[in-house]
């Protein structure tokens, strides 16, 4: 008789397992359940004086312009799910200086372009500045912060000399 195995009462191959692995074999499931050894492979490495200090430039920065332009302190940017711990500079800087132009974007049509030009660069300047002086009090991280700051501020400098030697746009 030929040997069913829906009707035989033994053992039968997982249908449930992948092809190729036996049915003694763990899943990928249970290999992720066990824990690790830590080696230098694992390791990683939180800096939260960058964090504090990139937010604190942050938040200083755009209260700031928004005193300067004679906004309310609603918040007028879109608030992003935001990871500066692992963030450079140069992206840092960029994401800033973005959501000091959407808020200026409310008082451009009422001023002329060189005040609000100058009020984003007074906000930035001033916003910096108080960053500096809240980080600097904290004896404990605030050397790592003010050099996270001093960082964004020499990135701020490059990009500014950078527009100062571009070639000026034809009128």
């Amino acid at each position: 008789m030929a040997d069913h195995t829906v009707h035989s009462t033994g053992p039968v191959a997982s249908t449930s397992a992948p092809a190729g692995r036996s049915p003694n074999q763990p899943s990928h499931r249970q290999h992720a359940a066990t824990p690790r050894r830590r080696g230098a492979a694992d390791s990683a490495t939180v800096h939260p004086a960058a964090a504090v200090a990139l937010r604190l430039l942050r938040e200083r920065v755009l209260a700031r312009t928004r005193a300067l332009l004679e906004l309310d302190d609603a918040p007028l940017v879109p608030a992003f799910a935001e990871v500066v711990e692992a963030e450079a500079a140069p992206a840092f800087l960029g994401r800033l200086l973005s959501a000091q132009n959407q808020i200026a974007a409310r008082r451009a049509a009422a001023w002329p372009p060189d005040r609000v030009r100058d009020a984003l660069g007074a906000a930035f300047v001033q916003g910096a500045a108080e960053t500096i002086e809240v980080l600097a009090a904290d004896a404990a991280q605030g050397i790592d912060g003010v050099m996270v700051v001093a960082e964004v501020l020499a990135e701020h400098g490059r990009r500014l000399a950078a527009l100062a030697s571009a070639p000026a746009a034809p009128a």
